[in-house]
């Protein structure tokens, strides 16, 4: 499915889980801290979204990619969190998993929580569209 038209459908979902106009919704913006949204919001989101591209998406999905892609780069089986903080491994594939986050706002000692106030349109953008093409 092509970005443009994944990133209507995401924009149009962001947009009726916030009730703001999809025109000041844009690829760069953090979901949570550019545009307000907060944790229901973001289960809101997920739904929506589920709904809209009839695909299923798990709380864990980006710690899954991540996990692939330290896989990829040899990173063996580290422990990707530790007490709650993700691991510097961690964050390294989670930084690769997530190119649309600049690298700085993924520093060590990141948690979870953390992770999710850093999502940004583009990364549900390109979620939905990985899901999309897994369906296929």
């Amino acid at each position: 499915m092509e970005q443009d038209v994944v990133f209507d459908g995401v924009r149009e979902c962001v947009a009726k889980v916030l009730d703001a106009p999809a025109d000041s919704i844009h690829m760069e913006d953090r979901i949570v801290a550019d545009l307000g949204a907060d944790s229901l919001d973001l289960l809101d989101l997920t739904f929506q979204l589920e709904q809209r591209f009839a695909i299923s998406i798990s709380p864990r999905d980006i710690e899954r990619r991540a996990r692939a892609n330290a896989a990829l780069a040899g990173m063996g089986e580290v422990p990707f969190e530790v007490d709650g903080v993700y691991t510097p491994q961690a964050v390294a594939a989670l930084r690769a998993a997530l190119p649309e986050i600049p690298p700085d706002e993924l520093p060590d000692g990141l948690t979870a929580a953390d992770l999710m106030r850093r999502l940004r349109v583009a990364t549900m953008v390109s979620l939905v569209r990985r899901f999309v093409e897994e369906k296929r």
